[in-house]
């Protein structure tokens, strides 16, 4: 789920269910620390919706990215373990696409291009994972913030902050390439 905080607010957002997937290289160096990096394909973006005002009016930006977080992975237990992961990430952008239903509603967010390509935030999750002979099974919650903007945000542009913001469930598997940690 993703969402965007436009500052002016000039209307509400709604997150959207978007898709992301990618490769993960973990090494662990003492008992309960490693270290994680991943390079995911992720889609956010959000949605606004007016219709309950008595207009037919929706719109939806989805926008792609190709991600690169690294992550502390702090751990408990042995077989199964409960776990934090928490680091920087940047981002390139790869593209959007909008859509729009009843587009005579205009804000100054539609039909603007991304005007920053390259993206950096914060990312946290936790969760738990089991180990099973040479891999890895494992459910995350994680959420990224994103502290740059999308949006030009100097005196006289549209909007001071166009920060995304994203909640995530990744269902994973790990092979374990080396040791038994």
């Amino acid at each position: 789920m993703s969402t965007i905080t436009l500052v002016p607010k000039l209307v509400d957002k709604m997150f959207t269910f978007n898709n992301d997937y990618g490769l993960t290289l973990r090494y662990i160096s003492e008992k309960n620390f490693g270290l994680q990096a991943e390079v995911n394909h992720y889609e956010s973006g959000w949605k606004e919706d007016l219709a309950g005002n008595g207009l037919n009016y929706s719109y939806a930006r989805k926008l792609s990215f190709i991600e690169i977080p690294f992550m502390l992975h702090a751990y408990t237990g042995d077989h199964s373990h409960f776990f934090l992961n928490v680091g920087p990430d940047i981002s390139l952008y790869q593209s959007e696409s909008e859509e729009y239903v009843d587009n005579s509603e205009t804000f100054a967010q539609h039909g603007k291009k991304v005007e920053h390509t390259f993206q950096y935030g914060i990312v946290a999750g936790g969760g738990l994972e089991f180990h099973v002979w040479r891999s890895v099974i494992g459910l995350e919650g994680r959420y990224h913030y994103n502290l740059s903007n999308i949006y030009n945000d100097a005196v006289g542009d549209a909007f001071n902050t166009s920060s995304i913001q994203s909640i995530s469930l990744n269902l994973y598997l790990l092979f374990q390439v080396g040791g038994h940690k």
